[in-house]
């Protein structure tokens, strides 16, 4: 997924996420998180990144992509427990420390999934039902696969837009502007260092999660409707074509590994094709919802993208990399 820059110099796939107050960049071994402290200053701090799952699961087609998104998961839990930490210290406030802090996170985070899990992939397929029996009939697997599809968007569009009015996640989507700028100055001139000229770059990035969701939802909706017709043919009680919800529901929650690794390789592979004519509309499809989880960053916020992301590429790329950047500064 590299691209190349008008100079030819070679960049690399990274990607990131926002945090409290700053922001993670990833490379392929390793990943940084900058935070903005209270005083002023950008914190750094480093990680190697090691996968939970072997070298074989991570490189197989299909199948890596729910195994690298579950790394992901956890580089991101640690950068938002890393970006928590600092600004408990900013307001004058210890941080939780040992084992019992560490299981409260864990606990938290698997509620919030189980609480995701609820909303976006049981609440729609449960909605369904609903408005076929009480509002209009829906017939047929493709047809309520579909309204299933179109009822997760306005939920996710809905949650998006509900949670961006919080100031402190209005900040954080800043932030996320802020990551994606950066990557995209950096993949077409790795050496500009100008904040100025960084910000003119656009927000909207393709590889982003926000696409990889739309992806999902897309995906979801053609897998379910075979899985659908493959249930009735087997016998499973079904109304019209649709399984029972005692069944449809658990094949709904265990085909998310497959989900997963089938819309991240589509996502990858439209990254790869982005400038064909065809895919460029799906592309655009993917970035448009970017547009809710965004917003543009200030200076500020893009020179703490572009510390994490420095700070990467010393590690990744050798600090030449980031020393020949820092010399064509303008």
């Amino acid at each position: 997924m590299s691209a190349a820059s008008p100079n030819s110099c070679k960049t690399y796939p990274y990607g990131g996420q926002a945090v409290i107050e700053g922001v993670m960049m990833k490379g392929r071994k390793n990943a940084a998180v900058a935070i903005r402290r209270k005083s002023g200053d950008i914190d750094v701090v480093e990680k190697e990144l090691k996968s939970s799952f072997p070298e074989w699961l991570t490189k197989a087609p299909v199948a890596r992509g729910f195994f690298l998104l579950w790394d992901m998961l956890g580089l991101g839990m640690w950068s938002l427990n890393v970006s928590q930490e600092k600004y408990m210290e900013d307001l004058g406030e210890k941080p939780a420390e040992g084992k019992g802090s560490q299981t409260t996170f864990y606990v938290t985070a698997a509620v919030a999934i189980v609480l995701a899990l609820a909303i976006f992939k049981l609440l729609p397929t449960f909605l369904v039902d609903a408005m076929s029996q009480h509002v209009v009939s829906i017939a047929g697997a493709g047809l309520k696969n579909a309204v299933e599809a179109a009822i997760k968007f306005c939920v996710f569009v809905g949650y998006v837009a509900l949670i961006g009015r919080i100031p402190d996640i209005a900040r954080v989507f800043m932030y996320h502007g802020a990551e994606h700028t950066v990557i995209n100055a950096y993949e077409e001139e790795p050496r500009e260092r100008n904040i100025a000229t960084l910000a003119k770059h656009t927000r909207l990035h393709p590889r982003c999660g926000t696409s990889f969701i739309v992806i999902f939802i897309i995906i979801s909706a053609v897998l379910y409707y075979f899985f659908d017709r493959w249930l009735v043919s087997l016998g499973v009680p079904s109304t019209g074509q649709w399984p029972v919800w005692y069944v449809r529901w658990p094949v709904r929650i265990l085909a998310i590994p497959l989900l997963a690794g089938v819309s991240y390789e589509v996502l990858k592979g439209a990254f790869a094709l982005r400038k064909f004519v065809v895919i460029k509309p799906f592309i655009m499809l993917g970035m448009l919802f970017q547009i809710l989880t965004t917003r543009k960053p200030t200076g500020d916020q893009i020179e703490v993208a572009l510390a994490a992301l420095d700070a990467v590429r010393k590690r990744e790329e050798g600090p030449e990399a980031v020393g020949a950047a820092e010399g064509g500064a303008q």
